[in-house]
């Protein structure tokens, strides 16, 4: 994975796992339902309940599978406000600022990015007082943030995660 901060490059050395077509079936139905158990999966598959389980332990373990967990509508759980922001950083801070944005509960999404902004984070408020209130002053306080730049999702057409295959 590349990660680009204005021109300096930084190569991310992740160990690549190679998947079988079994175990991108078996990534398609996790991702379809994260509950659903082994003995349905080898059900739709055809294959041993046992294969499926050391399978997914093996996705677990070699980090495929980052973590199992609930996808949650926001707004069904009370919180009004999706923003992205982008967020101008001083070259030579932007690892400080990243470390200090992802100890903050609010946001969801958070990386190192490329074009207009050298950062960028998704963020969950309950409604624009707090959305407020976390960049007046949550963001204000992180030393190293030249500016910042909101955008907040009016409606969502498409809640997703990751596909790789």
């Amino acid at each position: 994975m590349m990660v680009i901060i204005t021109s300096v490059i930084f190569v991310k050395e992740e160990r690549k796992v190679e998947l079988d077509e079994i175990d991108k079936i078996i990534l398609r139905l996790l991702q379809e339902d994260g509950r659903m158990s082994y003995s349905e999966i080898s059900r739709r598959i055809k294959i041993p309940e046992s294969t499926v389980r050391v399978r997914v332990n093996k996705l677990v373990k070699n980090g495929v599978i980052r973590k199992f967990a609930a996808l949650i509508n926001p707004f069904k759980a009370g919180y009004e406000i999706i923003a992205f922001i982008g967020i101008d950083s001083e070259p030579a801070k932007v690892r400080h600022v990243i470390d200090e944005l992802a100890k903050l509960p609010e946001v969801d999404v958070l990386g190192i990015a490329t074009g207009a902004h050298d950062i960028f984070m998704q963020v969950t408020a309950k409604n624009l007082q707090e959305l407020e209130t976390f960049i007046l002053e949550k963001l204000a306080r992180i030393d190293g943030i030249k500016s910042t730049e909101t955008s907040i999702l009016t409606s969502v057409r498409k809640w997703g995660y990751a596909r790789v295959f």
